[in-house]
């Protein structure tokens, strides 16, 4: 089932969420929306124990949705599915609307056995001074030199970094992506050079050192309390090496 995933994916990410000292591993593979790559999210979903009130909730939002997602923590214990509006909102702002509007949401079940939806509220053009100020603190909080940090960030404006806000009575947070900024892949692992050598983290050191940063993450949650993640790009022999313990 998680190899046939693999197989299907348009595209791969591992990410790592720092709360509370702790460490959250996660894949996650997103793929196109048609019929065949929800029938394949909707088989892994079912026999990862989701919830059949999350994936009716999936299945309810779909429609509109130009990529759907699936994530799974390492450790077995949380899986969610995504959907992602990125065709709606890029129409939106051609014919000149700026109003906010969901961009992606998740159907999470969660650790602790608790289940949440979240959507995350594009601001679409939000200036420099509206994500900046989130994204120094979380990646400081990491022990980013800043220096570092501004170097790899400046290519970050209105235009190229896509930024959206998550509010619910459980959680209050941001997410910025990245992926459509010229960053410079030197510049971000030098930025990154005090997780590339965190023993205790070998996949996050290897992801540091030079897979491409895509989104970055931060607020709190009533289950992890303050946290931010970082989400690197992987290839899908990378995905299924980290899904290799899991499988077996």
């Amino acid at each position: 089932m998680l190899s046939r995933l693999i197989d299907a994916a348009d595209g791969c990410e591992r990410s790592f969420s720092f709360a509370g000292g702790e460490v959250e591993d996660r894949v996650l593979f997103f793929l196109d929306h048609s019929a065949p790559a929800a029938a394949i999210l909707r088989e892994a979903a079912v026999s990862l124990g989701l919830p059949e009130t999350l994936l009716e909730a999936w299945e309810k939002a779909r429609p509109g949705a130009d990529a759907i997602g699936l994530a799974l923590r390492l450790d077995g214990s949380s899986v969610r599915l995504y959907t992602q509006y990125w065709e709606v909102l890029a129409a939106r702002l051609r014919q000149g609307d700026p109003a906010e509007m969901p961009l992606y949401a998740g159907f999470k079940a969660l650790p602790d056995g608790s289940n949440r939806i979240d959507r995350y509220i594009a601001q679409p053009m939000a200036p420099r001074e509206a994500f900046m100020p989130p994204l120094r603190a979380a990646l400081r909080g990491l022990g980013i030199d800043p220096m570092a940090l501004e170097q790899a960030l400046r290519p970050l404006n209105a235009e190229t970094c896509i930024f959206t806000r998550t509010e619910a009575p459980d959680r209050s947070s941001w997410l910025a992506t990245l992926r459509r900024a010229p960053l410079d892949p030197g510049a971000v692992a030098a930025m990154l050079a005090p997780l590339g050598t965190e023993p205790r983290l070998p996949a996050l050191a290897a992801c540091a050192r030079g897979a491409p940063l895509i989104h970055v993450a931060g607020g709190e949650d009533a289950v992890k309390g303050p946290f931010t993640t970082l989400y690197f790009e992987i290839t899908p022999e990378e995905a299924r090496a980290a899904l290799t313990p899991l499988a077996g």
